[in-house]
């Protein structure tokens, strides 16, 4: 491609992203802002920070608590994989996920748990895990282990997107 091509197409880009982005500012209502979980990788939504919970594990490395997405008392887990990664976790009972594996209970982090992974639907960035309870009196049935390290809050997001001078004139 020529710089003149290249030009033109960044130039296409930001227009379009400017205004996707006016279109979602019109729409908004004032007081109604929600701060989404975006996947890191391509932006998109991956949970509402309603559905973040607690569900402690005894074989986690180190707990914390910080605020996400304006959730104070957000629980963040520490865990290392067999391999030897370390993941930084958070839960959730909905997630905008896709189950890609079986349920496994090998190495559970959760105990009373199997799990399946789980990766973003557009661009199978792999997010976390979901957790299925081995037995029906378990609370919660169900919920997602979110990599913090994969995700990005919406405000975060739209803090560092810039447009350049060139296309503000």
């Amino acid at each position: 491609m020529s710089n003149s091509t290249n030009r033109e197409l960044v130039k296409f880009i930001c227009y379009v992203f400017l205004a996707y982005l006016l279109d979602k500012s019109v729409k908004a209502v004032p007081g109604d802002y929600v701060d989404f979980i975006l996947c890191r990788s391509c932006g998109h939504e991956i949970l509402h920070p309603s559905a973040i919970i607690q569900v402690p594990s005894k074989v986690a490395h180190r707990q914390r608590n910080d605020t996400i997405a304006g959730r104070n008392g957000t629980l963040i887990q520490l865990f290392k994989n067999p391999d030897g990664a370390f993941f930084e976790v958070i839960s959730a009972t909905e997630a905008n996920l896709t189950e890609v594996s079986k349920p496994s209970d090998l190495m559970t982090w959760f105990p009373g748990y199997h799990w399946t992974i789980c990766v973003c639907p557009m661009c199978m960035k792999h997010v976390g895990w979901k957790y299925h309870a081995t037995s029906p009196e378990r609370r919660p049935q169900s919920f997602f282990g979110i990599i913090l390290d994969n995700i990005l809050q919406q405000s975060e997001a739209e803090s560092i997107i810039h447009i350049p001078k060139a296309y503000t004139s």
